[in-house]
């Protein structure tokens, strides 16, 4: 059994980051809310920018380290071999989040998000949770950081996240009338300047839903009719209750969602180009005989979605390529 690649361990630490940061978010009654979400969300994306460094240098550790150019020879003349950056205690010094975002020459609008939550994680001494105009704005922008880092995990990893919940819960709803009521001449000094400095960058990357990436995400509370849809199930909290909430999902986007790879056109060029010495021989043909019988990683639907009794065809959760990296040594 191979060993996990370095990176697989940052991305890991990166998942866990970022899950404390919506745990803690989440909570009804805590009151170093935004504080404690961007100082661990920053570290979640730090991690994962380094994560993504290591991989595209084979894992090699000197790929996020800080070279120290003040060490040279003697005589003055530098190593032929960088010399780096220790701490205090003589471990090697990693490169930051800043640098990090320089190296990989990440989209101009993640930049801009990443910025803000950097600069409010910066700030974050400063602020006693008692502005409501900074906890919505504050919301917008962790959302849409959430939204960048679920995608970008994905990009890069292929690596499901649709096992866990990454959303934040508004901590109220906010409706622009109920904001009116607020000015920012009445914020304290700190207050005003971030949220000054956020108003100048949303004006120059406005929100819009077409981008893949966003500083910020306007965020609006409606309340609509359900409209009944054939290829829908319906699930209620209490099914004699003719009254109760009730929960509608499209069946079929839901398969697609957990199963999103066939094996011809996806999983199979994954695996050959994942795996060092990768061969569909008769050890693979029981892995894969083992892991079609898990439904959290594979499972049938028919290729007509209205003939449940016809042909199906097998899918694929991106989750399975992490049970092969136990048994193949990643690239």
């Amino acid at each position: 059994m191979s060993r996990k690649a370095r990176f697989q361990h940052l991305l890991e630490k990166s998942v866990h980051a970022a899950l404390s940061a919506i745990e803690i978010y989440n909570k009804p009654d805590f009151k170093y809310r935004e504080e404690s979400f961007s100082i661990l969300m920053v570290n979640a994306w730090e991690l994962l920018l380094k994560a993504r460094i290591l991989q595209r240098n084979k894992n090699k550790l000197e790929s996020i380290y800080i070279v120290d150019p003040n060490k040279t020879k003697k005589d003055g003349t530098p190593y032929k071999k960088p010399k780096y950056k220790t701490s205090r205690s003589g471990n090697y010094l990693t490169i930051d989040i800043t640098n990090a975002m320089k190296e990989l020459k990440l989209p101009e609008r993640l930049k801009e998000n990443l910025g803000l939550l950097i600069e409010i994680r910066d700030n974050a001494i400063h602020f006693m949770n008692d502005s409501k105009l900074f906890e919505k704005k504050f919301l917008e922008i962790g959302t849409s950081s959430l939204k960048s880092y679920v995608n970008m995990v994905n990009k890069w990893f292929e690596y499901d996240l649709s096992q866990y919940n990454f959303y934040l819960m508004p901590i109220s709803f906010f409706h622009n009338h109920e904001m009116q009521s607020f000015s920012i001449n009445k914020e304290d000094k700190q207050h005003q300047n971030l949220l000054k400095f956020i108003a100048s960058k949303e004006k120059s990357f406005p929100s819009d839903e077409t981008q893949e990436h966003n500083i910020s995400l306007i965020l609006e509370t409606k309340w609509v009719k359900s409209k009944s849809v054939d290829t829908l199930t319906s699930l209620k909290y209490d099914p004699d209750d003719p009254n109760a909430i009730s929960y509608k999902e499209d069946s079929e986007e839901v398969f697609r969602k957990k199963y999103p790879w066939n094996f011809t056109d996806q999983l199979k060029p994954r695996l050959k180009a994942r795996y060092k010495t990768f061969k569909f021989d008769t050890a693979y043909l029981k892995l894969m005989e083992k892991f079609k019988k898990d439904k959290k990683l594979s499972d049938e639907r028919p290729l007509d979605w209205n003939k449940p009794i016809g042909t199906k065809k097998r899918f694929y959760s991106t989750n399975i390529l992490k049970e092969f990296d136990k048994h193949y040594e990643v690239k």
